[in-house]
């Protein structure tokens, strides 16, 4: 076999009959297409066919009951769906329903949880089924061995709750004392923390969902063992972590053909964590945490150097908390608070501006993107400053999305030129009672990102970030169980004695994710967003409700404007998509902004949006064309 390298070192295949190849990805297409007209379409107007597959045909349920305290309401099949328009869905990644929708990094996994909102599950069981088909279908982003948040609305109690389920250090991390880097290559295997996504998923399941863990996982589990196609994004996320990855066999083997990049449209299946899903749909959250399961990773972890014990697995728990939220200019956005840094600088952000008049200026004006950049800015230092996890910690959080504290940080900015220097603010934040004990003692105390949304024809929604930190984690995956794991000690302070987010035995693991919901005056949800991207998804999800309430754009409007990203950690860095103006550019430029991404029309630097919005009835779903998200609706 001849081969050519590729950026990263990863290899594509190239044979002798190309055209074959060819073939197989036009059969593919054609089959699709055949399907997407046998069925009927749940898009809009302009979506595409990409959301509807053989794939998703086969979630049928198996035959079990549901819970006997929730009989689910029957839906009857319609032999055709009713077609909404959505001009504004420029890139054909929207849908739009009257029942429910769904947007994620792939239309095949909004398909599966709007397959599960029409068998009459609701938005918490097609969220719970969507993250699984997620990270098997985007697995650098996330999967079983990461981490998660989720912020929620049950419209039943009519209630705003989010659900934290983020990795946790194992007992024996303590700061100084094992190497944490996440820039080696492959990242430390000591950088491995507790996995969160499989208790935090099955608990929202129990608590707030109307299925078993077997109906929400069972189109997955199909999915898994019967192949789906492979895209350019999974081959662009190997490239970029083939150093990595390629130091395990057995995870070359789970996403490459022995080391080489599969063409697009070739079909990966993927049964070991198919497997891993049945285990997880029948034992739940003892079968992963608690088992021979357990023992199976532990044993292959500390046999490469690992420190992760059963009974760190056995002792994890996620964590059912506030949201966080603030008023903004008539509407009340819900989020996350810690151990997210990213929620409190979202509606620091948030407060700061509307200080100004946003809408007399334009969305493509340099004083809004000055104005937004500065306040982004303020958010990110503060966030990174003061937010850590609630359980070690006493945060200065009621402080950080203070109006009062929001208009002394309004006051430092000038519309019309750049800030010298962004700090943060003059808080404290340090350790509580339980955060000193575990800091003073070395004895153990028990104690790539994607977004998801989901709204149901119930009232639920649920907006929901997950991640392994950096993409494909620590690139260590335990041979027969089809996942990685995250490398997610690397977002720790590993320095004895450091002020906040210091490495300590079970301290939540600090990350950006800020999944929201926004309400109107009335207190219901009108729109979920998300992204990620690090601290551009503060950014991206910070312009989305900037573009829908200031400058009235609607969801779709709100995700395709261009947009900003000014990164935190330099003074001049800003990452600017050619979208906006000339004029506009020229003057942001002349601010004296160091612009990254002029010259491109759009940038997957700014973040990758997946929003629902409610609008007279219907449910508009996108998803953002930047890393090639989807969406889907009934």
């Amino acid at each position: 076999m001849m081969c050519a390298p590729v950026p990263g070192g990863a290899f594509h295949k190239t044979t002798g009959d190309f055209m074959r190849s060819i073939g197989k990805t036009v059969i593919l297409l054609v089959a699709l297409v055949a399907v997407f007209a046998l069925f009927g379409c749940s898009k809009g107007q302009t979506g595409t066919a990409a959301s509807v597959t053989a794939a998703t045909q086969q979630s049928a349920v198996p035959a079990e009951t549901t819970k006997a305290s929730e009989p689910q309401q029957q839906v009857q099949e319609t032999a055709q769906k009713k077609v909404y328009e959505f001009p504004s869905d420029i890139f054909h990644t929207g849908a739009v329903g009257e029942n429910g929708a769904a947007a994620c990094a792939s239309p095949l996994a909004a398909q599966i949880a709007v397959d599960i909102l029409e068998r009459g599950g609701n938005a918490i069981d097609a969220a719970v089924g969507m993250i699984y088909a997620v990270g098997l279908l985007e697995p650098a982003a996330s999967g079983v061995g990461g981490a998660g948040q989720m912020t929620v609305y049950l419209a039943d109690q009519d209630k705003y709750v989010t659900i934290e389920y983020m990795t946790m250090a194992p007992g024996k991390a303590i700061a100084g004392e094992i190497e944490t880097s996440s820039s080696d290559n492959p990242p430390a295997v000591t950088s491995i923390a507790i996995p969160g996504v499989v208790h935090g998923t099955l608990t929202a399941l129990e608590m707030w969902g109307t299925m078993t863990p077997r109906e929400v996982l069972q189109p997955v589990i199909d999915l898994a063992r019967k192949g789906f196609p492979v895209t350019e994004r999974w081959n662009t996320n190997i490239e970029g972590r083939y150093q990595n990855l390629k130091a395990y066999d057995y995870t070359m083997g789970l996403y490459t053909d022995d080391g080489f990049l599969y063409s697009i449209g070739d079909t990966v299946k993927n049964n070991d964590l198919a497997d891993t899903l049945e285990l997880i749909a029948d034992q739940g959250i003892k079968g992963f945490y608690d088992s021979e399961f357990t023992d199976k990773m532990v044993d292959y972890i500390q046999s490469i150097g690992g420190i992760l014990t059963h009974e760190d697995f056995a002792q994890y728990k996620s964590v059912v908390r506030e949201p966080i939220s603030t008023t903004y200019r008539g509407y009340t956005v819900y989020t996350t608070g810690g151990p997210s840094t990213g929620g409190a600088a979202l509606l620091e952000a948030l407060n700061i501006v509307e200080n100004f008049d946003l809408a007399s200026y334009g969305a493509d004006s340099p004083e809004t993107v000055n104005i937004m950049a500065e306040a982004f800015s303020m958010g990110y230092k503060d966030g990174n400053a003061y937010m850590a996890d609630p359980t070690y910690y006493d945060l200065p959080v009621q402080t950080i999305i203070s109006k009062e504290y929001a208009a002394e940080r309004a006051a430092k900015i000038t519309p019309d030129a750049k800030q010298k220097m962004v700090g943060a603010g003059r808080l404290t934040v340090k350790l509580n009672s339980t955060g000193e004990a575990v800091a003073a003692s070395t004895a153990v105390d028990q104690g790539g990102t994607s977004h998801m949304v989901v709204m149901d024809k119930y009232g639920n929604v649920v907006s929901t970030t997950n991640t392994n930190g950096i993409n494909f984690g620590s690139a260590v995956a335990v041979p027969g169980t089809g996942f990685v794991f995250t490398a997610h000690l690397s977002n720790l302070n590993n320095t004895p004695g450091a002020s906040v987010n210091m490495l300590m035995p079970y301290i939540r693991v600090c990350s950006t994710t800020c999944p929201s919901i926004v309400a109107d005056s009335t207190g219901k949800p009108v729109l979920a967003v998300g992204s990620p991207g690090n601290w551009a998804l503060v950014s991206a999800a910070f312009a989305a409700i900037v573009n829908y309430i200031d400058f009235d754009m609607d969801i779709a409007q709100a995700t395709n404007a261009p947009r900003t990203w000014k990164d935190g950690m330099t003074i001049k860095d800003l990452y600017m998509e050619g979208g906006y103006s000339a004029e506009t550019i020229a003057a942001v430029e002349a601010m004296g902004y160091n612009l990254i991404d002029q010259d491109r029309e759009y940038s997957s630097h700014v973040g990758c949006i997946a929003a629902i919005e409610k609008k007279d009835g219907l449910f508009y779903a996108i998803g953002d064309d930047r890393r090639h998200y989807g969406s889907a609706a009934y």
